[in-house]
């Protein structure tokens, strides 16, 4: 009884936040934690509140210089190195690394620190390879390899000298305009999609690699992206020349290259086509970085 009485005033006189933390510790006899228990409902407090607080089940994993995931109570998921503890003032000392944002410059990198309170943590997975991953090791802003430079570099040649030779040899013949735009549209969708190209800002827009792997898993709606841009440039041709006999007869005058402004609307057409493709690939590589990051 005299035990009893000892419990209730040392539990009795205990703030909340201490009440918490010896829950916490453990190691009680049965009478004991009966009291203790009968005071943390007294407060509308409950030993897994104090377990959160004071003694989660992923304080184990989190060692000083641990990378990982850490998850927060409201859902956020962010990468993570632990370094420090303080068990007293029940907060994770962690250097939070972003993911860093795949911009037209290459990524950006940036880290902070934070003291997260334990309530606030979900739970801790521990990933040792975290670095390893993108975006920090990412295949595309990797040095470019010899096998890729001759790729490349095959690909330009094929759009300007393969694709000149094949409209020379095609011109003139029945439907040579929409044998060969297609071609050409192809290596140029193809080369800068995929190529390093400058920009008017200075510097250079990065690539991306074939064999990245944010790149391979969208390889299959690129395709149809371009499958459907190809019928759409091959309708434009045909309109254009269905309305071609209608036009003024200006439209025909040849000038000193031998273009006529009919040729050069088409040509601007399909270039205009092309533009907004090769920005809607890059828009979609850019994303799926992201979201691989993530």
């Amino acid at each position: 009884m005299r035990d009893t009485k000892a419990f209730d005033e040392h539990y009795g006189a205990l703030s909340d936040i201490e009440l918490l933390k010896c829950a916490a510790e453990g190691g009680f006899t049965a009478e004991a934690e009966q009291i203790l228990g009968r005071e943390l409902a007294r407060r509308n407090l409950t030993f897994d509140e104090a377990k959160r607080h004071f003694a989660p089940e992923w304080l184990n994993k989190a060692d000083v210089g641990a990378l990982g995931f850490l998850t927060l109570a409201n859902g956020e998921r962010i990468s993570v190195q632990v370094v420090g503890l303080n068990e007293e003032g029940d907060r994770l000392s962690v250097q939070i690394i972003p993911s860093e944002r795949f911009t037209r410059r290459g990524l950006r990198a940036r880290k902070s620190y934070s003291d997260i309170p334990f309530h606030s943590i979900a739970c801790f997975e521990p990933r040792p390879d975290l670095m390893e991953q993108l975006p920090y090791s990412d295949p595309c802003r990797s040095k470019s390899s010899g096998p890729r430079l001759l790729l490349m570099s095959a690909i330009l040649l094929c759009m300007t000298v393969g694709s000149l030779l094949l409209v020379v040899l095609l011109k003139g013949t029945p439907y040579g305009l929409e044998l060969a735009s297609p071609i050409f549209y192809t290596f140029v969708v193809l080369f800068f999609t995929f190529a390093t190209t400058g920009s008017r800002g200075g510097g250079n827009v990065p690539g991306y690699k074939f064999t990245c792997p944010a790149v391979e898993s969208q390889i299959p709606l690129l395709l149809w992206r371009h499958l459907i841009c190809l019928v759409a440039l091959l309708v434009l041709e045909t309109a254009g020349q269905a309305v071609h006999s209608y036009l003024p007869d200006w439209w025909n005058i040849q000038d000193r290259k031998e273009s006529t402004p009919f040729e050069i609307a088409l040509l601007l057409i399909g270039m205009g086509l092309a533009m907004a493709q090769i920005h809607s690939n890059k828009s979609l590589l850019n994303r799926a970085h992201r979201d691989f990051s993530a």
